[in-house]
């Protein structure tokens, strides 16, 4: 099992794992599993050839220690250039779907841990009950992405669409940093997926104020 720092849904266009062509040596593999060995020993949880399942833990009062476990990691593989979703194929993960979750997760976190780290301690709980209260209409924001592509709307413009309605619900519910944090969460996710509409130019966020 794995502990995900994010707690909010990620909208990210369906992509086959089977697009990714990243590969490493197997030496760098070892290391890489080295880094993960360390990383859920920190959660008292061992890997040997297969990664936990993947999974969600929430609560504000952990997420110093998840981060600094997370912040670790990200240092750990840093010099693995060459890893992508496809080194959690490698380590036995479950199905695609669940790679595509770690590789995901990792992206979140670098972002969540790093840059965004003051907006997940400050908008943490404001988010959390926004997220439940407003559910239908974050669906519907995302649901709206497919009728605009089938409309014929670019897909970096109906998900930058997307990403500005998320942003607005949580923006109207707790404060303008909120809607920039969602926005930033949603970013990373999708760019650890596909960076085309973001090194296009096409998908971008604010910074918090």
């Amino acid at each position: 099992m794995h502990r995900v720092l994010s707690i909010f849904a990620l909208f990210l266009v369906s992509t086959s794992l089977a697009q990714f062509q990243d590969s490493c040596p197997d030496t760098t593999y070892t290391a890489i599993q080295k880094c993960y060995q360390t990383y859920f020993a920190g959660y008292n949880m061992t890997m040997t050839d297969t990664i936990p399942e993947y999974w969600k833990d929430d609560g504000l009062h952990i997420q110093p220690y998840v981060c600094q476990l997370a912040n670790s990691l990200v240092s750990c593989l840093a010099p693995y250039q060459c890893m992508g979703p496809n080194a959690y194929v490698h380590f036995n993960a479950a199905n695609a779907t669940q790679a595509q979750d770690y590789w995901i997760d990792l992206a979140v976190s670098n972002y969540q841990c790093g840059v965004g780290y003051n907006l997940t301690m400050t908008e943490f709980y404001c988010m959390a009950f926004c997220r439940d209260r407003y559910t239908p209409d974050l669906d519907a924001c995302d649901a709206q992405v497919n009728v605009d592509v089938a409309g014929g709307m670019n897909v970096c413009a109906a998900m930058q669409k997307d990403y500005n309605c998320q942003a607005k619900i949580y923006s109207n519910c707790c404060d303008t940093n909120a809607g920039v944090y969602i926005c930033n969460v949603n970013l990373a996710g999708t760019n650890a997926v596909d960076p085309t509409c973001s090194n296009a130019g096409l998908l971008s966020c604010p910074q918090p104020k």
